[in-house]
């Protein structure tokens, strides 16, 4: 038999031996920046780990800073970012909080993370970049699951700021527009949030121009009459100025009234300290005349002893 026969022969034995080894090699987990998560043959990771070493790999990767956020980590979902920035904020750290959604909203733009990231901005006093982007979502996103929520955040906005105008025909939008829509954090039902909102900002305007003295029938003739009291544009709504202008009457009449309260109460202690020095001396004069009776009383007493001791001195004699 030749030797090219024999190789021929040995073929099939060669071919299973390293199909087997290639098969029952030993594995081990490794975890590659590109790749993520792999199976490698335990030799080739001993190489590696061998070829990597940590100066190495100091020289290669240049220093991270905070704002990376997905250094090694290319094959996150965004959705882990999302979840991870939902953590942050409910901890507070906004800071973290924004990088995440930001990141989140960069890879795969959606509503709920634009919403997030606008509520970290609000947190963060960051109002202009807030509304920005909830006007955003409201124009883009019309009929997501959150552009409900935005429009509730700007109605919520401006009623915290004092312009009850806007805010009102913001809630008055929402339950027309979205008369089924859910708080997306927490399922509550925004069309009674609105109306219930809407409620307490009349009833509060109500009660304030009441105690200034506008308290008509109609709120917004009382509003009218206010400005007109105040040399304000008269416009009978509810904007911003003007609620501020009425917070401003209401706490100075407060003062007022307080400065008049102390003074009555003044003027009662006052009063009653001069009727108590009245009693005193009214007491003090009873006293002496009392006392003038007595020293009457003693004298008259010790004359008549006098008058008895002389008659019995004269008697004797």
């Amino acid at each position: 038999m030749n030797r090219t026969a024999l190789g021929f022969q040995f073929l099939p034995f060669l071919l299973c031996c390293t199909i087997h080894s290639f098969l029952y090699a030993e594995k081990v987990i490794v975890y590659d920046p590109v790749k993520g998560i792999i199976f490698v043959d335990k030799n080739e990771a001993e190489k590696q780990k061998k070829n990597t070493s940590s100066t190495s790999v100091a020289k290669k990767q240049k220093k991270s800073s905070s704002a990376d956020l997905h250094i090694g980590r290319k094959k996150d979902p965004p959705e882990l970012y999302f979840k991870s920035g939902l953590e942050y904020f409910k901890n507070g750290d906004y800071k973290n909080a924004l990088k995440n959604f930001s990141y989140a909203d960069s890879v795969a733009p959606s509503p709920q993370s634009m919403l997030w990231k606008a509520k970290t901005y609000r947190q963060m006093g960051d109002f202009d970049k807030m509304l920005f982007i909830m006007q955003q979502i409201i124009e883009n996103f019309p009929d997501s699951d959150v552009a409900d929520d935005a429009l509730f955040e700007l109605a919520l906005h401006y009623q915290k700021i004092d312009d009850y105008e806007r805010a009102s025909l913001l809630y008055t939008r929402l339950t027309e527009q979205y008369p089924f829509g859910l708080l997306f954090s927490t399922g509550e039902e925004l069309r009674e949030i609105a109306r219930e909102q809407k409620k307490l900002m009349r009833a509060e305007l109500i009660n304030l121009l009441s105690i200034l003295g506008f308290s008509g029938d109609e709120l917004t003739v009382n509003i009218r009459s206010f400005q007109k009291s105040n040399n304000m544009e008269i416009t009978g709504s509810a904007d911003q100025k003007t609620v501020q202008m009425i917070r401003t009457r209401h706490t100075e009449f407060l003062h007022e009234e307080q400065k008049q309260l102390l003074e009555q109460n003044k003027r009662k202690k006052s009063s009653v300290m001069l009727l108590g020095a009245a009693a005193v001396s009214v007491f003090i004069l009873g006293m002496l005349i009392l006392l003038r009776l007595k020293i009457n009383t003693k004298k008259q007493h010790i004359a008549e002893l006098r008058k008895i001791i002389t008659d019995l001195d004269l008697s004797k004699l």
